[in-house]
């Protein structure tokens, strides 16, 4: 007798699709102001019934660099470019104090000792910024005369020697062809020196002359803070700049020669469109309105850093601020990705305020790495005044009495990021 066996398999499928609108929406949201214009730009083209509400954001987007040839505008992209060296007090009276003695070279002006003097800090700060400055664009900015400039070039190119040394002290002597001179000086052929004279010929004369070919795509922020007594005033950018309307006039012309014709698969066309420019709308304010929700929560639970600087910045999540909102912590996520703030000069991304944890003492504490950072910096700059310095584990020290918890290779991790010596090499290059 044959058994049967009957068993029951279970065959589960998930068959839910996530709708297009959302997946847009979702796309959308984790979009750059730079992103979403060119997003918006691509669907005006593929759309005829929808037009852009400005067409001079992209000449403020991408900028020219021959544009900077005006002292003032190699200022302001000097300020864009400085937020991240100093949004300390002392460090943002550093940093205006150089860009303001910048001459339409881009030449610096002024010395570490009068920068130090005209801010009332100390050598050491004043030699700590200029140095970040330096590291801006373009190559050689802030370099004192030509020849610090030219030396520069050539280090980068991995040329400089004590022979290039010599040439560049004696540029006089390059401009009049006196090769002779420097051959002796140099003790080398003169055929060797024209080759070096021609090296340094290729350089560029000024640091602005190394702009003329480039061009430079600005961010460009998508929230304004501004201070209003003790509190803060978040407002969204110039959405208008990627902001599209329906062509009324267009399609109510379309419409009246469609009445006459009455052609099926143009009306589904229209239709097609319209729904799309709709959608497309609906989602572009729901971004504004999700982007601002979200800023204005973790900005104003931020607010002291805006009156007391990066010392005063406490630690934060997507988590925490998704809870705060009731939202989900991928949409806070999506949020904060690739946005920027501006704040008097400085633009900041979104997610510098969003910081991990630090351990301490006392569990009342709440301080982030960034303010920990902050601290390392002024523990060091205030070495000059207390006629010390300080090794990491000093440092360690200095911050346990703080009641912050922290471990001497977290604090040598920190100093480095910061681009900061070791006490051995601080106390070597003491002035």
């Amino acid at each position: 007798m044959l058994k049967q066996n009957i068993s029951q398999r279970p065959s589960l499928k998930i068959n839910q699709k996530i709708n297009s609108n959302i997946i847009n929406s979702i796309k959308i949201l984790q979009m750059s102001s730079n992103e979403l214009f060119e997003y918006t730009q691509k669907e005006i083209e593929k759309n005829p019934f929808l037009i852009s509400n400005t067409n001079n954001f992209y000449n403020d987007r991408v900028i020219e660099i021959d544009k900077y040839a005006k002292n003032d505008n190699v200022k302001e992209w000097l300020y864009e470019q400085s937020s991240f060296i100093s949004v300390n007090k002392w460090g943002e009276k550093l940093v205006n104090c150089f860009i303001e003695n910048i001459n339409d070279k881009g030449f610096c002006k002024i010395s570490i000792e009068e920068a130090a003097l005209q801010t009332k800090t100390s050598l050491k700060q004043s030699n700590l910024v200029l140095t970040k400055l330096k590291l801006m664009d373009p190559e050689g900015i802030f370099s004192s005369t030509i020849e610090e400039h030219l030396s520069y070039q050539l280090k980068k190119k991995k040329l400089f020697n004590n022979n290039y040394q010599i040439i560049i002290g004696h540029l006089k002597d390059v401009a009049s062809g006196n090769y002779n001179k420097l051959a002796k000086l140099c003790s080398l052929k003169e055929s060797e020196i024209i080759k070096m004279v021609n090296n340094i010929k290729m350089l560029k004369p000024t640091p602005i002359d190394s702009l003329e070919m480039e061009k430079i795509e600005k961010i460009i922020p998508d929230i304004i803070v501004k201070t209003h007594k003790k509190n803060i005033i978040c407002t969204l950018n110039n959405t208008n700049n990627y902001e599209v309307l329906i062509d009324e006039k267009y399609l109510n012309d379309i419409k009246i020669k469609q009445k006459y014709q009455n052609i099926q698969e143009t009306k589904n066309y229209i239709k097609n469109c319209i729904a799309h420019g709709k959608m497309l709308q609906n989602n572009l304010n729901r971004r504004n309105n999700t982007l601002l929700l979200i800023s204005e929560k973790i900005l104003n639970y931020q607010k002291k850093f805006f009156f007391n600087g990066e010392e005063d910045l406490l630690p934060l999540t997507n988590r925490e601020i998704s809870e705060i909102i009731v939202m989900n912590e991928s949409t806070v996520s999506r949020a904060v990705k690739n946005k920027y703030i501006k704040f008097n000069n400085k633009v900041l991304p979104l997610k510098y305020f969003l910081i991990s944890r630090t351990s301490y003492k006392d569990k009342n504490i709440n301080n982030s790495s960034i303010s920990i950072k902050a601290k390392i910096q002024k523990i060091i700059a205030d070495e000059e005044k207390n006629n010390i310095f300080y090794s990491d584990n000093n440092i360690v020290n200095i911050l346990n009495e703080e009641n912050i918890l922290i471990s001497r290779r977290t604090v040598t991790k920190y100093r480095e990021s910061l681009n900061i010596a070791n006490s051995l090499i601080r106390s070597k290059n003491k002035y």
